[in-house]
């Protein structure tokens, strides 16, 4: 296993931690909708980026694991 793949693994749980919190947040009553907008796009962000990460991941390990 390439050593990088320990650090995508940080970079997987940092980036999930701190779609964590906007989750959190999210579930705020006193929100507006605008607010409640900008928390989505955030996540949809976050998800894209997990995404590209955990394809990183894949390349390291130089093997499909579906």
């Amino acid at each position: 296993m390439s050593d990088a793949v320990p650090a995508l693994f940080a970079d997987i749980t940092a980036m999930l931690e701190d779609m964590h919190t906007v989750a959190i947040e999210g579930q705020s009553n006193d929100n507006s909708p605008d607010m409640q907008c900008a928390l989505m796009c955030q996540l949809r962000i976050g998800i894209t980026s997990l995404n590209g990460l955990l394809g990183n991941v894949r390349k390291r390990l130089d093997f499909a694991c579906d």
